[in-house]
């Protein structure tokens, strides 16, 4: 479009010359090829000249039309040649990447034709903002563009401008065209566990667990929603909560909640060995107080248990066997125990231990100072 301007421009200068100068309009000029001799005046030599000139642009115009769409030829002729597009492209991206979206809408729009109208299409929705996107609109949108709309109106950044009600339209209608698409499974499965709706999001889940070539990201998500539905399925919640904890043997929670279900299921000898050995590699206080009743009943014969190096190097551990000590009978390893602790992890439930212990002991005026710096640090 610039250069169609800057010819008529000086074809308009030309026709201004020829007027202002009309000595030099009216010289003739003569011309001899190949025995063929021409002869008019300067200004209608011009004039013929512009006129093959224009006539040969036509020409040059007709046939790129007959071999184009009129949509392709303007936008050649509003764009300019390949090259500049390219520059127009290149400048789109570059501030794209300096400024982020919605700033370089109008120079990706001027560079249309240097890339095919797809990858246009593509690039005008990714480089744009989500909330600027046009709406989903399922007879006109390719599935491509509704692919591309909802993957980034459900991106984690754009949740906090989207209802979930909004979020499942988007999920459902990227899944309409991309039924197989992993990403949008991830996504509608986590709007699922947020809406609650645990048992649809194990299903989708363990769908996309066989589908999916990478099931790492998926199995801690997989034994979440387990865990949540065992909360809700009594009849089959040691079943969920062995599959959980199998995805996810690192997950403490769900180890305490498969050890409870155990326990009350009466298999008392599993629950214990799994906290135990659960206990010998993590310093896991909550693992700790939860075999205490499981393990008192029978202190002596557990203490021999958990009286071992791997116990000793946590505090989980070293509080374990303390209290398992204490309720053997065993004062003195108790008390040793505890005044490790004391001197190295002091903390309010401690000294309010401590104070107990020289309750039960009848050693009123220790016990209140113990009671006293419990309550410091409380």
């Amino acid at each position: 479009m610039i250069r169609i301007v800057v010819v008529l421009l000086l074809v308009a200068a030309v026709f201004v010359s020829l007027i202002v100068f009309p000595e030099f309009a009216n010289q003739r000029v003569r011309i001899e090829i190949l025995g063929w001799l021409f002869e008019s005046r300067t200004a209608m030599f011009v004039l013929l000249i512009i006129f093959v000139l224009a006539a040969l642009w036509f020409i040059q115009k007709v046939f790129a039309l007959s071999i184009n769409s009129p949509k392709q030829l303007w936008t050649n002729l509003r764009s300019g040649n390949k090259k500049r597009r390219e520059n127009r492209l290149q400048e789109a991206l570059d501030i794209w990447v300096d400024e982020g979206e919605g700033h370089s809408q109008k120079l990706l729009k001027r560079s249309k034709g240097i890339v095919p109208d797809w990858m246009h299409e593509s690039l005008t929705i990714w480089w744009d903002k989500p909330e600027n996107h046009a709406p989903i609109h399922d007879e006109k949108d390719s599935p491509r563009s509704i692919a591309l709309k909802a993957r980034f109106a459900t991106d984690s950044s754009n949740k906090r401008n989207l209802s979930p009600s909004e979020r499942q339209q988007y999920l459902d209608a990227w899944l309409a065209v991309h039924p197989a698409a992993p990403l949008a499974m991830q996504r509608k499965a986590e709007l699922l566990g947020e809406l609650g709706e645990y048992s649809k999001q194990v299903e989708l889940l363990e769908h996309l667990f066989q589908q999916s070539r990478d099931t790492h990201s998926i199995k801690p998500v997989l034994a979440t929603a387990l865990q949540q539905v065992a909360k809700g399925d009594k009849t089959n919640a040691l079943a969920h909560l062995r599959k959980a904890n199998r995805l996810n043997p690192h997950d403490a929670s769900i180890l305490l909640d498969l050890t409870s279900q155990l326990y009350d299921s009466g298999d008392q000898q599993s629950s214990t060995r799994l906290l135990l050995d659960h206990l010998a590699t993590h310093d896991d206080m909550q693992a700790a107080q939860a075999l205490l009743p499981k393990l008192e009943q029978d202190a002596l014969k557990h203490f021999k248990d958990v009286d071992k190096p791997a116990y000793q190097k946590t505090v989980a551990g070293s509080w374990l066997r303390m209290q398992l000590a204490h309720k053997a009978g065993l004062s003195g390893i108790a008390d040793d125990s505890l005044y490790g602790l004391l001197d190295k992890h002091q903390s309010a439930s401690l000294w309010q231990l401590r104070g107990d212990w020289y309750a039960e002991k009848g050693q009123w005026q220790q016990a209140a100072e113990a009671y006293q710096k419990a309550n410091k640090f409380g």
